[in-house]
Protein backbone atom coordinates (compact mmCIF):
# COMPACT_ATOMS: atom_id res chain seq x y z
CA UNK A 1 0.00 0.00 0.00
CA UNK A 2 1.45 3.56 -0.69
CA UNK A 3 -0.04 6.56 0.05
CA UNK A 4 1.59 9.10 -2.91
CA UNK A 5 1.41 11.82 -0.33
CA UNK A 6 3.62 15.19 -0.31
CA UNK A 7 4.16 17.24 2.84
CA UNK A 8 6.34 21.18 2.73
CA UNK A 9 8.28 19.46 6.09
CA UNK A 10 10.65 16.44 4.99
CA UNK A 11 12.89 14.78 7.46
CA UNK A 12 16.43 12.76 6.60
CA UNK A 13 18.19 10.14 8.48
CA UNK A 14 21.22 9.25 7.33
CA UNK A 15 23.58 6.44 8.65
CA UNK A 16 26.87 6.15 7.28
CA UNK A 17 29.36 5.18 10.09
CA UNK A 18 27.33 2.79 12.80
CA UNK A 19 30.73 2.29 14.88
CA UNK A 20 30.64 6.00 15.63
CA UNK A 21 27.30 5.98 17.13
CA UNK A 22 26.50 9.25 15.21
CA UNK A 23 23.33 9.91 13.44
CA UNK A 24 22.74 12.51 10.49
CA UNK A 25 19.79 14.16 10.38
CA UNK A 26 18.32 16.81 8.11
CA UNK A 27 15.41 18.85 8.30
CA UNK A 28 13.87 21.17 5.66
CA UNK A 29 10.87 23.25 6.04
CA UNK A 30 9.33 24.72 2.73
CA UNK A 31 7.09 27.66 2.21
CA UNK A 32 6.73 28.08 6.16
CA UNK A 33 5.35 31.76 7.20
CA UNK A 34 8.05 33.83 5.89
CA UNK A 35 6.44 36.70 8.03
CA UNK A 36 7.93 35.29 10.82
CA UNK A 37 11.59 36.40 12.12
CA UNK A 38 13.04 33.16 12.83
CA UNK A 39 11.87 29.54 13.40
CA UNK A 40 12.23 27.69 16.78
CA UNK A 41 13.55 23.83 16.69
CA UNK A 42 12.60 22.05 19.74
CA UNK A 43 14.48 18.73 20.62
CA UNK A 44 11.91 16.59 23.24
CA UNK A 45 13.08 16.63 27.01
CA UNK A 46 11.25 13.51 27.80
CA UNK A 47 9.69 10.39 25.68
CA UNK A 48 6.50 8.99 25.90
CA UNK A 49 5.46 6.22 28.41
CA UNK A 50 8.52 7.31 30.63
CA UNK A 51 7.46 10.25 32.86
CA UNK A 52 11.35 11.57 33.39
CA UNK A 53 13.24 14.41 32.06
CA UNK A 54 15.71 13.58 29.64
CA UNK A 55 18.97 15.39 28.61
CA UNK A 56 18.39 14.42 24.20
CA UNK A 57 20.34 17.86 23.77
CA UNK A 58 23.27 17.01 24.61
CA UNK A 59 23.62 14.25 22.15
CA UNK A 60 23.50 17.46 19.45
CA UNK A 61 26.30 18.35 17.67
CA UNK A 62 27.56 20.50 14.46
CA UNK A 63 23.73 21.93 14.01
CA UNK A 64 23.71 24.33 10.88
CA UNK A 65 20.80 26.22 9.30
CA UNK A 66 20.96 27.35 5.65
CA UNK A 67 18.48 28.94 3.65
CA UNK A 68 17.30 27.93 0.06
CA UNK A 69 20.41 28.75 -2.01
CA UNK A 70 22.91 27.41 0.97
CA UNK A 71 23.33 30.70 2.49
CA UNK A 72 24.11 30.14 6.44
CA UNK A 73 21.59 31.40 8.38
CA UNK A 74 22.72 32.42 11.79
CA UNK A 75 20.88 30.74 15.29
CA UNK A 76 21.14 30.81 18.58
CA UNK A 77 20.10 28.41 21.59
CA UNK A 78 17.75 29.62 23.69
CA UNK A 79 17.31 26.87 26.39
CA UNK A 80 18.16 23.70 27.03
CA UNK A 81 16.30 22.49 24.17
CA UNK A 82 15.17 24.96 22.13
CA UNK A 83 17.34 26.27 18.87
CA UNK A 84 16.53 29.96 17.29
CA UNK A 85 17.16 29.83 13.64
CA UNK A 86 16.94 33.75 12.28
CA UNK A 87 15.20 33.12 9.10
CA UNK A 88 15.39 36.77 7.98
CA UNK A 89 13.38 36.67 4.47
CA UNK A 90 14.04 33.37 4.19
CA UNK A 91 10.53 31.25 3.10
CA UNK A 92 12.20 28.09 3.34
CA UNK A 93 15.06 26.72 6.22
CA UNK A 94 17.19 24.00 6.01
CA UNK A 95 18.61 22.62 8.89
CA UNK A 96 21.39 19.55 9.55
CA UNK A 97 22.63 18.21 12.94
CA UNK A 98 24.43 15.22 14.24
CA UNK A 99 22.85 12.93 17.15
CA UNK A 100 24.99 10.81 19.38
CA UNK A 101 23.19 7.79 20.33
CA UNK A 102 24.06 5.29 22.70
CA UNK A 103 21.74 4.44 25.04
CA UNK A 104 19.02 1.74 24.04
CA UNK A 105 18.37 0.28 26.88
CA UNK A 106 16.38 2.94 27.28
CA UNK A 107 14.48 2.60 24.81
CA UNK A 108 15.10 6.24 23.05
CA UNK A 109 18.41 6.00 20.29
CA UNK A 110 21.02 3.69 19.90
CA UNK A 111 23.31 3.08 16.81
CA UNK A 112 26.60 0.88 16.49
CA UNK A 113 27.56 -2.05 14.07
CA UNK A 114 25.10 -4.30 14.97
CA UNK A 115 21.76 -2.04 14.13
CA UNK A 116 20.29 1.52 14.56
CA UNK A 117 17.14 2.04 16.89
CA UNK A 118 15.49 5.75 17.27
CA UNK A 119 12.64 6.79 19.41
CA UNK A 120 11.67 9.67 17.56
CA UNK A 121 11.68 12.22 20.36
CA UNK A 122 15.29 11.58 21.06
CA UNK A 123 16.42 12.38 17.53
CA UNK A 124 14.05 14.26 15.51
CA UNK A 125 13.72 17.96 16.05
CA UNK A 126 10.27 20.22 15.57
CA UNK A 127 8.81 23.55 15.21
CA UNK A 128 5.82 23.91 17.65
CA UNK A 129 4.02 26.21 14.88
CA UNK A 130 4.43 23.84 12.53
CA UNK A 131 3.86 20.68 14.60
CA UNK A 132 0.94 19.81 13.44
CA UNK A 133 1.80 19.57 9.39
CA UNK A 134 2.49 16.71 7.20
CA UNK A 135 6.07 15.31 6.60
CA UNK A 136 7.90 12.87 4.80
CA UNK A 137 11.06 10.72 6.41
CA UNK A 138 13.74 9.72 4.03
CA UNK A 139 16.34 6.98 5.43
CA UNK A 140 19.57 6.52 3.98
CA UNK A 141 20.10 2.81 5.93
CA UNK A 142 23.88 1.66 6.20
CA UNK A 143 25.13 -1.19 4.08
CA UNK A 144 21.82 -3.90 3.46
CA UNK A 145 19.97 -3.23 6.31
CA UNK A 146 16.01 -2.78 6.48
CA UNK A 147 13.39 -0.53 8.40
CA UNK A 148 10.94 -1.61 10.52
CA UNK A 149 8.37 0.49 11.62
CA UNK A 150 4.73 1.94 12.16
CA UNK A 151 5.07 4.58 9.69
CA UNK A 152 3.37 4.13 6.36
CA UNK A 153 5.43 4.31 2.74
CA UNK A 154 5.11 7.62 1.08
CA UNK A 155 5.39 6.00 -2.20
CA UNK A 156 7.01 2.72 -3.41
CA UNK A 157 10.48 3.73 -2.49
CA UNK A 158 11.20 1.10 1.10
CA UNK A 159 12.69 4.15 2.86
CA UNK A 160 10.17 6.94 2.55
CA UNK A 161 8.02 7.52 4.66
CA UNK A 162 4.92 9.62 5.50
CA UNK A 163 3.22 10.94 8.64
CA UNK A 164 0.24 13.27 9.11
CA UNK A 165 2.38 15.38 11.73
CA UNK A 166 5.29 15.24 14.24
CA UNK A 167 3.66 13.53 17.09
CA UNK A 168 2.71 10.72 14.78
CA UNK A 169 6.34 10.40 13.92
CA UNK A 170 7.41 10.08 17.31
CA UNK A 171 5.00 7.86 18.00
CA UNK A 172 6.33 4.93 15.71
CA UNK A 173 9.91 4.02 16.43
CA UNK A 174 12.19 2.88 14.37
CA UNK A 175 14.00 -0.60 14.03
CA UNK A 176 17.14 -0.45 11.24
CA UNK A 177 19.47 -3.43 10.69
CA UNK A 178 19.23 -7.25 10.38
CA UNK A 179 16.15 -7.95 12.55
CA UNK A 180 14.23 -10.83 11.48
CA UNK A 181 10.64 -9.96 10.66
CA UNK A 182 7.78 -11.94 10.80
CA UNK A 183 4.24 -10.70 9.40
CA UNK A 184 1.28 -12.50 10.31
CA UNK A 185 -2.90 -11.08 9.76
CA UNK A 186 -5.27 -11.30 12.22
CA UNK A 187 -8.98 -9.50 12.26
CA UNK A 188 -7.93 -8.76 8.13
CA UNK A 189 -5.27 -6.20 9.85
CA UNK A 190 -1.21 -7.15 9.30
CA UNK A 191 0.66 -7.64 12.29
CA UNK A 192 4.99 -7.54 12.04
CA UNK A 193 7.11 -9.19 15.14
CA UNK A 194 10.28 -7.90 14.49
CA UNK A 195 13.33 -9.70 16.38
CA UNK A 196 17.04 -8.13 16.97
CA UNK A 197 19.00 -10.15 19.09
CA UNK A 198 19.80 -13.93 19.21
CA UNK A 199 17.56 -16.15 20.95
CA UNK A 200 15.73 -19.78 20.41
CA UNK A 201 12.01 -18.53 20.15
CA UNK A 202 9.63 -20.70 18.12
CA UNK A 203 8.07 -18.55 15.69
CA UNK A 204 4.90 -20.41 15.13
CA UNK A 205 4.35 -20.93 18.87
CA UNK A 206 4.67 -16.58 19.19
CA UNK A 207 2.59 -15.92 16.56
CA UNK A 208 -0.51 -18.06 18.01
CA UNK A 209 -0.13 -16.61 21.40
CA UNK A 210 0.30 -13.19 20.11
CA UNK A 211 -3.08 -13.46 18.21
CA UNK A 212 -4.76 -15.04 20.76
CA UNK A 213 -3.93 -11.72 22.73
CA UNK A 214 -4.71 -9.36 19.91
CA UNK A 215 -8.09 -10.88 19.32
CA UNK A 216 -8.90 -10.46 23.06
CA UNK A 217 -8.24 -6.87 22.97
CA UNK A 218 -10.21 -6.45 19.55
CA UNK A 219 -13.37 -8.43 21.00
CA UNK A 220 -12.80 -6.27 24.36
CA UNK A 221 -12.52 -2.82 22.95
CA UNK A 222 -15.11 -3.31 19.66
CA UNK A 223 -13.08 -1.19 17.38
CA UNK A 224 -9.20 -1.68 15.95
CA UNK A 225 -7.56 2.00 15.82
CA UNK A 226 -4.62 0.98 13.20
CA UNK A 227 -4.10 -0.74 9.87
CA UNK A 228 -0.78 -2.50 10.83
CA UNK A 229 0.98 -2.89 14.28
CA UNK A 230 4.49 -3.77 15.14
CA UNK A 231 6.27 -5.84 17.72
CA UNK A 232 9.68 -4.87 17.93
CA UNK A 233 11.55 -7.09 20.30
CA UNK A 234 15.09 -6.24 21.47
CA UNK A 235 16.83 -9.66 22.94
CA UNK A 236 20.15 -8.87 24.73
CA UNK A 237 21.36 -9.70 28.05
CA UNK A 238 20.39 -6.60 29.07
CA UNK A 239 17.30 -5.62 27.53
CA UNK A 240 14.03 -5.41 29.52
CA UNK A 241 11.00 -3.34 30.02
CA UNK A 242 8.17 -2.01 27.40
CA UNK A 243 7.20 0.96 25.63
CA UNK A 244 3.99 1.61 24.12
CA UNK A 245 3.41 3.35 21.10
CA UNK A 246 0.68 4.22 18.46
CA UNK A 247 0.69 1.20 16.45
CA UNK A 248 3.33 -0.43 17.98
CA UNK A 249 5.62 -1.51 21.07
CA UNK A 250 9.21 -1.85 21.71
CA UNK A 251 10.02 -4.68 24.34
CA UNK A 252 12.85 -5.80 25.77
CA UNK A 253 13.87 -9.44 26.94
CA UNK A 254 16.58 -11.33 27.89
CA UNK A 255 17.30 -14.43 25.65
CA UNK A 256 16.74 -17.03 28.25
CA UNK A 257 13.39 -15.48 28.12
CA UNK A 258 11.45 -18.47 26.00
CA UNK A 259 13.36 -21.29 27.44
CA UNK A 260 11.08 -22.08 30.92
CA UNK A 261 7.53 -21.54 30.52
CA UNK A 262 7.25 -18.68 33.93
CA UNK A 263 10.25 -16.70 31.78
CA UNK A 264 7.73 -17.52 28.51
CA UNK A 265 4.34 -16.53 30.45
CA UNK A 266 6.26 -13.18 32.12
CA UNK A 267 6.87 -11.80 28.34
CA UNK A 268 3.16 -12.83 27.13
CA UNK A 269 2.10 -10.85 30.29
CA UNK A 270 4.78 -8.33 28.69
CA UNK A 271 3.47 -8.30 25.50
CA UNK A 272 -0.04 -8.01 26.81
CA UNK A 273 0.48 -4.76 29.02
CA UNK A 274 1.84 -3.21 26.04
CA UNK A 275 -0.98 -4.18 23.25
CA UNK A 276 -3.46 -2.99 25.79
CA UNK A 277 -2.07 0.46 25.79
CA UNK A 278 -3.06 0.57 22.22
CA UNK A 279 -6.16 1.75 23.89
CA UNK A 280 -5.71 2.90 27.39
CA UNK A 281 -2.66 5.65 26.74
CA UNK A 282 -2.43 5.83 23.16
CA UNK A 283 -5.94 6.45 22.36
CA UNK A 284 -7.58 7.87 25.48
CA UNK A 285 -4.95 9.87 27.58
CA UNK A 286 -5.30 11.86 31.37
CA UNK A 287 -5.84 15.47 30.49
CA UNK A 288 -1.96 16.33 31.65
CA UNK A 289 -0.96 14.19 29.09
CA UNK A 290 -3.10 15.95 25.97
CA UNK A 291 -1.43 16.83 23.78
CA UNK A 292 2.09 16.19 24.84
CA UNK A 293 4.05 18.91 25.72
CA UNK A 294 7.64 18.03 24.98
CA UNK A 295 9.25 20.88 26.55
CA UNK A 296 9.07 20.24 30.46
CA UNK A 297 6.94 17.78 33.10
CA UNK A 298 3.19 16.71 31.92
CA UNK A 299 1.69 16.36 35.46
CA UNK A 300 -1.22 14.06 35.86
CA UNK A 301 -2.82 12.12 38.85
CA UNK A 302 -4.26 9.75 36.51
CA UNK A 303 -1.09 7.32 36.04
CA UNK A 304 -2.83 4.77 38.09
CA UNK A 305 -5.50 4.15 35.78
CA UNK A 306 -3.17 4.67 32.61
CA UNK A 307 -0.67 2.31 33.80
CA UNK A 308 -2.18 0.90 37.03
CA UNK A 309 -5.30 0.11 35.07
CA UNK A 310 -3.05 -1.72 31.64
CA UNK A 311 -1.29 -3.54 34.73
CA UNK A 312 -4.86 -5.06 35.69
CA UNK A 313 -5.76 -6.31 32.44
CA UNK A 314 -2.61 -7.48 31.21
CA UNK A 315 -2.78 -10.64 33.47
CA UNK A 316 -6.68 -10.89 33.23
CA UNK A 317 -6.68 -11.01 29.61
CA UNK A 318 -3.90 -13.46 29.59
CA UNK A 319 -6.57 -15.23 32.17
CA UNK A 320 -9.58 -14.92 29.30
CA UNK A 321 -7.56 -15.97 26.13
CA UNK A 322 -6.75 -19.18 28.35
CA UNK A 323 -3.06 -18.36 28.39
CA UNK A 324 -2.73 -18.04 32.67
CA UNK A 325 -4.64 -20.35 34.61
CA UNK A 326 -7.44 -19.59 37.46
CA UNK A 327 -4.61 -20.84 39.98
CA UNK A 328 -1.78 -18.23 38.39
CA UNK A 329 -4.20 -15.50 38.58
CA UNK A 330 -4.86 -16.01 41.90
CA UNK A 331 -1.10 -16.33 42.61
CA UNK A 332 -0.85 -12.99 40.82
CA UNK A 333 -3.50 -11.56 43.52
CA UNK A 334 -2.04 -13.12 46.35
CA UNK A 335 0.98 -11.05 45.61
CA UNK A 336 -0.37 -8.01 45.20
CA UNK A 337 -2.42 -8.34 48.70
CA UNK A 338 1.02 -8.97 50.53
CA UNK A 339 2.70 -5.87 48.03
CA UNK A 340 -0.08 -4.00 50.01
CA UNK A 341 -0.18 -5.14 53.06
CA UNK A 342 3.97 -5.21 53.75
CA UNK A 343 4.81 -1.85 51.87
CA UNK A 344 5.01 1.09 53.99
CA UNK A 345 5.08 3.23 51.42
CA UNK A 346 1.36 2.79 50.66
CA UNK A 347 0.38 3.86 53.90
CA UNK A 348 2.35 7.03 52.91
CA UNK A 349 1.48 8.00 49.45
CA UNK A 350 -1.48 7.82 47.59
CA UNK A 351 -2.40 6.41 44.13
CA UNK A 352 -3.02 9.38 42.82
CA UNK A 353 -0.33 11.58 44.19
CA UNK A 354 2.00 8.24 43.53
CA UNK A 355 1.10 9.34 39.94
CA UNK A 356 1.31 13.23 39.71
CA UNK A 357 4.77 12.57 41.49
CA UNK A 358 5.90 10.42 38.60
CA UNK A 359 8.12 13.03 37.47
CA UNK A 360 9.93 13.62 41.04
CA UNK A 361 9.86 10.32 42.87
CA UNK A 362 8.90 7.22 41.25
CA UNK A 363 11.49 6.81 38.69
CA UNK A 364 14.37 7.83 40.67
CA UNK A 365 13.83 5.61 43.39
CA UNK A 366 15.45 6.92 46.29
CA UNK A 367 16.72 4.77 49.04
CA UNK A 368 13.46 5.48 50.96
CA UNK A 369 10.99 5.00 48.09
CA UNK A 370 10.00 1.45 49.36
CA UNK A 371 9.30 3.07 52.49
CA UNK A 372 7.48 6.34 51.54
CA UNK A 373 6.29 6.08 48.22
CA UNK A 374 3.59 4.06 46.61
CA UNK A 375 3.87 2.81 43.12
CA UNK A 376 1.07 4.17 40.64
CA UNK A 377 1.46 0.52 38.66
CA UNK A 378 1.02 -1.92 41.28
CA UNK A 379 -1.39 0.01 43.59
CA UNK A 380 -3.18 1.27 40.34
CA UNK A 381 -3.57 -2.40 39.55
CA UNK A 382 -5.25 -3.15 43.08
CA UNK A 383 -7.13 -0.36 43.53
CA UNK A 384 -8.59 -1.12 39.56
CA UNK A 385 -8.94 -4.67 40.71
CA UNK A 386 -11.44 -3.88 43.65
CA UNK A 387 -13.04 -1.56 41.75
CA UNK A 388 -14.08 -3.70 39.12
CA UNK A 389 -15.46 -6.15 41.68
CA UNK A 390 -17.33 -3.37 43.11
CA UNK A 391 -18.86 -2.65 40.37
CA UNK A 392 -19.98 -6.48 39.32
CA UNK A 393 -22.01 -6.54 42.37
CA UNK A 394 -23.44 -3.31 42.74
CA UNK A 395 -24.59 -3.79 39.66
CA UNK A 396 -25.92 -7.39 39.70
CA UNK A 397 -23.51 -8.35 37.54
CA UNK A 398 -24.67 -6.29 34.40
CA UNK A 399 -21.67 -3.43 34.16
CA UNK A 400 -17.84 -3.86 35.28
CA UNK A 401 -14.56 -2.17 34.49
CA UNK A 402 -14.42 -3.64 31.35
CA UNK A 403 -17.72 -1.01 30.62
CA UNK A 404 -15.90 1.76 31.89
CA UNK A 405 -12.97 1.68 29.66
CA UNK A 406 -14.81 0.93 26.67
CA UNK A 407 -16.96 4.08 27.78
CA UNK A 408 -13.86 5.66 28.10
CA UNK A 409 -11.99 5.31 24.73
CA UNK A 410 -15.88 6.28 23.05
CA UNK A 411 -15.98 9.38 24.93
CA UNK A 412 -12.13 10.78 25.58
CA UNK A 413 -11.32 10.32 21.69
CA UNK A 414 -7.37 11.55 20.60
CA UNK A 415 -8.59 14.94 19.38
CA UNK A 416 -10.91 15.81 22.34
CA UNK A 417 -9.66 17.16 26.08
CA UNK A 418 -8.29 14.24 27.85
CA UNK A 419 -10.14 12.38 31.25
CA UNK A 420 -9.21 13.16 35.19
CA UNK A 421 -10.24 11.47 37.81
CA UNK A 422 -13.47 13.28 38.08
CA UNK A 423 -14.23 11.95 35.04
CA UNK A 424 -13.46 7.98 35.45
CA UNK A 425 -15.43 8.08 38.77
CA UNK A 426 -18.31 9.26 37.33
CA UNK A 427 -18.39 6.61 34.51
CA UNK A 428 -17.78 4.10 37.05
CA UNK A 429 -21.11 5.20 39.01
CA UNK A 430 -22.30 5.46 35.81
CA UNK A 431 -22.30 1.65 35.50
CA UNK A 432 -22.21 0.47 39.35
CA UNK A 433 -25.35 2.56 40.37
CA UNK A 434 -23.70 3.49 43.54
CA UNK A 435 -22.42 6.37 44.46
CA UNK A 436 -18.22 5.97 44.65
CA UNK A 437 -16.92 9.07 46.29
CA UNK A 438 -15.59 7.29 49.89
CA UNK A 439 -13.95 4.24 47.68
CA UNK A 440 -12.34 6.90 45.62
CA UNK A 441 -11.20 8.79 48.53
CA UNK A 442 -10.07 6.14 50.30
CA UNK A 443 -8.20 4.31 47.63
CA UNK A 444 -7.66 6.39 44.90
CA UNK A 445 -6.83 9.73 46.99
CA UNK A 446 -6.23 8.28 50.33
CA UNK A 447 -4.10 5.57 52.15
CA UNK A 448 -6.68 3.29 53.43
CA UNK A 449 -5.41 -0.53 53.68
CA UNK A 450 -7.59 -2.19 51.00
CA UNK A 451 -10.36 -4.60 52.08
CA UNK A 452 -9.37 -7.52 49.58
CA UNK A 453 -11.26 -9.95 51.63
CA UNK A 454 -14.65 -8.10 51.06
CA UNK A 455 -13.97 -7.83 47.12
CA UNK A 456 -12.69 -11.23 46.28
CA UNK A 457 -15.96 -12.24 48.40
CA UNK A 458 -17.98 -10.89 45.66
CA UNK A 459 -16.86 -13.49 43.22
CA UNK A 460 -16.91 -16.30 45.65
CA UNK A 461 -12.87 -16.28 46.56
CA UNK A 462 -11.88 -15.85 50.22
CA UNK A 463 -8.88 -14.72 51.03
CA UNK A 464 -6.79 -17.00 53.48
CA UNK A 465 -4.61 -16.38 55.85
CA UNK A 466 -1.65 -18.59 56.09
CA UNK A 467 0.78 -19.56 58.93
CA UNK A 468 3.40 -16.97 59.90
CA UNK A 469 6.80 -17.84 58.93
CA UNK A 470 9.25 -16.62 61.55
CA UNK A 471 12.72 -16.42 60.31
CA UNK A 472 15.89 -14.55 61.63
CA UNK A 473 16.99 -11.67 59.46
CA UNK A 474 18.89 -8.52 59.28
CA UNK A 475 16.61 -6.66 57.08
CA UNK A 476 18.75 -6.46 53.94
CA UNK A 477 18.35 -7.73 50.00
CA UNK A 478 21.58 -8.33 48.01
CA UNK A 479 21.62 -8.40 44.61
CA UNK A 480 24.12 -9.12 41.69
CA UNK A 481 24.46 -6.24 39.41
CA UNK A 482 27.52 -6.31 37.24
CA UNK A 483 30.08 -7.93 39.34
CA UNK A 484 28.96 -6.07 42.30
CA UNK A 485 27.02 -7.01 45.43
CA UNK A 486 24.59 -4.49 45.84
CA UNK A 487 22.13 -3.73 48.68
CA UNK A 488 18.75 -4.11 46.66
CA UNK A 489 16.15 -2.78 49.43
CA UNK A 490 16.19 -2.35 53.38
CA UNK A 491 13.40 -3.59 55.45
CA UNK A 492 12.32 -0.75 57.25
CA UNK A 493 13.46 -0.91 61.25
CA UNK A 494 15.17 -3.64 61.03
CA UNK A 495 18.97 -3.93 62.00
CA UNK A 496 20.22 -3.14 58.74
CA UNK A 497 18.05 0.07 58.78
CA UNK A 498 18.35 1.03 62.04
CA UNK A 499 22.61 0.87 61.80
CA UNK A 500 22.17 3.16 58.35
CA UNK A 501 22.94 0.62 55.67
CA UNK A 502 20.94 2.12 52.77
CA UNK A 503 19.67 1.09 49.10
CA UNK A 504 22.98 1.14 46.93
CA UNK A 505 25.61 0.01 49.04
CA UNK A 506 27.93 -2.06 47.94
CA UNK A 507 28.30 -4.93 50.10
CA UNK A 508 32.30 -5.63 49.71
CA UNK A 509 32.65 -8.92 52.22
CA UNK A 510 30.78 -10.34 55.46
CA UNK A 511 32.82 -11.51 58.51
CA UNK A 512 35.68 -10.10 56.83
CA UNK A 513 35.23 -12.10 54.59
CA UNK A 514 34.76 -11.78 50.61
CA UNK A 515 31.62 -13.69 49.61
CA UNK A 516 29.62 -14.10 46.43
CA UNK A 517 25.64 -12.90 46.28
CA UNK A 518 24.85 -16.98 47.22
CA UNK A 519 27.33 -17.26 49.89
CA UNK A 520 25.90 -14.31 51.77
CA UNK A 521 22.39 -15.66 51.69
CA UNK A 522 23.70 -19.30 52.39
CA UNK A 523 25.44 -17.50 55.41
CA UNK A 524 22.38 -16.06 56.42
CA UNK A 525 19.99 -18.43 56.26
CA UNK A 526 21.59 -20.98 58.54
CA UNK A 527 21.95 -18.29 61.32
CA UNK A 528 19.40 -17.98 63.44
CA UNK A 529 17.67 -14.80 65.67
CA UNK A 530 20.59 -13.30 68.10
CA UNK A 531 23.49 -14.21 66.19
CA UNK A 532 25.56 -11.19 64.93
CA UNK A 533 27.37 -10.27 61.81
CA UNK A 534 29.54 -8.12 60.13
CA UNK A 535 29.25 -6.33 56.81
CA UNK A 536 31.63 -3.90 55.05
CA UNK A 537 30.08 -1.83 52.78
CA UNK A 538 31.81 0.56 50.42
CA UNK A 539 30.10 3.78 49.91
CA UNK A 540 30.96 6.82 48.59
CA UNK A 541 34.45 6.00 47.90
CA UNK A 542 34.86 4.87 51.49
CA UNK A 543 34.75 1.55 53.43
CA UNK A 544 32.54 1.27 56.07
CA UNK A 545 31.63 -1.57 58.86
CA UNK A 546 28.11 -2.70 60.42
CA UNK A 547 28.03 -5.09 62.85
CA UNK A 548 24.26 -6.24 63.18
CA UNK A 549 22.37 -8.79 64.68
CA UNK A 550 19.75 -10.72 63.32
CA UNK A 551 15.84 -10.83 64.48
CA UNK A 552 12.80 -12.83 64.47
CA UNK A 553 10.52 -11.59 61.70
CA UNK A 554 7.04 -13.05 60.71
CA UNK A 555 5.71 -12.65 57.38
CA UNK A 556 2.12 -13.05 56.90
CA UNK A 557 1.24 -14.87 53.20
CA UNK A 558 -2.08 -15.58 51.51
CA UNK A 559 -3.96 -17.63 49.15
CA UNK A 560 -7.20 -17.74 47.55
CA UNK A 561 -9.57 -20.20 47.71
CA UNK A 562 -12.86 -20.60 46.40
CA UNK A 563 -16.21 -20.88 48.87
CA UNK A 564 -17.86 -23.75 49.22
CA UNK A 565 -21.10 -22.50 48.59
CA UNK A 566 -21.43 -20.08 46.17
CA UNK A 567 -24.19 -18.04 45.65
CA UNK A 568 -25.68 -18.01 41.94
CA UNK A 569 -24.52 -14.41 42.06
CA UNK A 570 -21.14 -15.01 43.28
CA UNK A 571 -21.09 -17.76 40.47
CA UNK A 572 -21.93 -14.90 37.57
CA UNK A 573 -19.28 -12.70 38.72
CA UNK A 574 -16.69 -14.97 39.17
CA UNK A 575 -17.65 -16.31 35.37
CA UNK A 576 -18.00 -13.19 33.74
CA UNK A 577 -15.13 -11.84 35.34
CA UNK A 578 -12.27 -14.51 34.62
CA UNK A 579 -14.10 -16.15 31.58
CA UNK A 580 -13.57 -19.63 33.51
CA UNK A 581 -15.92 -21.67 34.24
CA UNK A 582 -16.99 -22.22 37.67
Amino acid sequence: MTNNKTANISYILEINDPASHYFEVQIEFINFNKDDAYLDLILPVWRPGRYLIFDFASGVQDFKSYDRIGKPLKWEKINKCTWRVRTGSASNVFVTYKMFANEINLRTKGLDQDHAFVNGTSVFMYSEKLRKEPLTLLIKSFDKWHITTGLERADRSENLFYAPNYDYLADCPLEIGNQKDYEFNVDGRKHIISFFGDAHYDIDRLTNDFTKIIKKNHEFWGKVPYEKYVFIIHCKPQSSGGTEHINSTVVGVKPNAFETDASYKSFLRLISHEFFHTWNVKQFKPAGLSPYDYTKENYTAELWIAEGGTSYYDGLMLTRTGQMTANEFYDKITKGIEDERRRPGYRVQSAAESSFDAWVKFWKQSPNAYNAESDYYAMGSYVCMVLDLEIRNASNNKHSLDDVFKAMFERFPLDKKGYANDDFRKICEEFAAIRLAKFFADYVFGIEPIDWEKYLFYAGLNVVKEEKLGRAIIGLLPAKIGDKIMVASVHPGSSADRAGIIKGDEIIACDEMRMSQEEIEKKLDAMKAGDKITLTIFRANKLMRFALKLEEHSTETYKIEKVKNPTEQQKAIYEKWLEIKW
